[in-house]
């Protein structure tokens, strides 16, 4: 499944959005955002305990994905 331009910009501010958040639960709704407009084949499995660091890295990884093969 490809994403069209707008859907890729509209993921890359909220990634930005999420990084410049400093309430933890404010950077988890957002990443939680990102994930469902993701295609189902690039979704993160969340786990049920989480830490600043793995959304940090859970954004490192999608923006990853997004230049790699979207």
């Amino acid at each position: 499944m490809e994403m069209d331009a707008g859907t890729l910009q509209d993921i890359m501010n909220l990634i930005q959005k999420c990084r410049n958040e400093r309430d933890f639960d404010r950077q988890l709704k957002i990443l939680l955002v990102i994930n469902a407009m993701l295609p189902p084949t690039k979704k993160l499995h969340v786990p049920a305990l989480l830490t600043d660091d793995y959304i940090s890295r859970a954004l490192h990884e999608i923006e990853r994905a997004l230049d790699s093969n979207f």
